[in-house]
């Protein structure tokens, strides 16, 4: 079965001095990172510490990232970069983005290009529980920010619409080729009423890997987008046992 779940997004641009006090409800993760499109030539951002001077460096990967631990306040995931220096010769911080933090200790962070025009964010921030509980190995998570709703068919099968601004999960079609290989199209719903093939590939069924589907419409050509990433988690890794001497 499939579940269509809201996002977290964050949307509020804010400047704020290196003095304000770091809230005392903070809470550790292990996450990691995706961003579409580098906003801005933006590809670091920084996590604010304890301290003035405490930060903590980020890296933007246009694929799945490296797991990094952080620390976040009041239960929300805030990523900032430093512009200039104040009055009081501390470094300036600018929210680029936030999101609210899922329940897991482990997140995965999703960078998009946020909506343009004064008091906005470059970046839009969606967190996902990226623990294999919530997110099985040999699931696809399908990631809907078009501004229409989305469908899958995996092997003629329709899947139930996906409403823009919102994910859904499913496992792989159990209806394969000797190779274990099926058909997806993925279906855009046009302004008239009718569905609109986006992309039509054809997927592994695999329970060793999971998969990520972001569906888009890019805005500079009016066309659907589908990108996917195949995921292979680091702690699902096979651990390769220490050589003796």
């Amino acid at each position: 079965m499939i579940s269509v779940k809201n996002l977290s997004t964050g949307c509020l641009a804010l400047i704020i001095s290196t003095s304000a006090i770091f809230a005392e409800d903070t809470r550790k993760v292990a996450f990691r990172t995706l961003c579409l499109e580098r906003v801005n030539d933006i590809g670091t951002v920084i996590i604010p510490g304890s301290g003035p001077e405490s930060v903590q460096k980020v890296e933007l990967y246009t694929d799945v990232s490296p797991v990094v631990e952080g620390v976040f306040a009041n239960q929300e995931a805030a990523f900032y970069v430093e512009k200039g220096v104040g009055a009081d010769g501390k470094p300036i911080r600018v929210l680029v983005g936030k999101a609210e933090l899922g329940k897991s200790d482990r997140q995965l962070f999703l960078f998009t290009p946020g909506e343009k025009g004064e008091g906005k964010t470059p970046y839009n921030v969606r967190s996902f529980d990226d623990d294999t509980k919530s997110f099985p190995m040999g699931y696809v998570r399908v990631v809907n920010i078009a501004p229409v709703p989305v469908r899958f068919l995996l092997s003629g099968e329709v899947t139930p619409q996906i409403p823009p601004g919102k994910f859904a999960q499913f496992p792989h079609s159990k209806k394969v080729n000797d190779y274990n290989m099926y058909a997806v199209e993925v279906q855009f719903l046009s302004g008239n009423g009718q569905w609109v093939s986006g992309q039509s590939v054809s997927w592994k069924s695999t329970e060793r890997l999971r998969d990520i589907v972001i569906t888009s419409v890019d805005l500079r050509y009016k066309q659907p987008s589908v990108q996917a990433f195949s995921d292979l988690p680091p702690w699902m890794m096979p651990q390769v046992p220490p050589v003796k001497p």
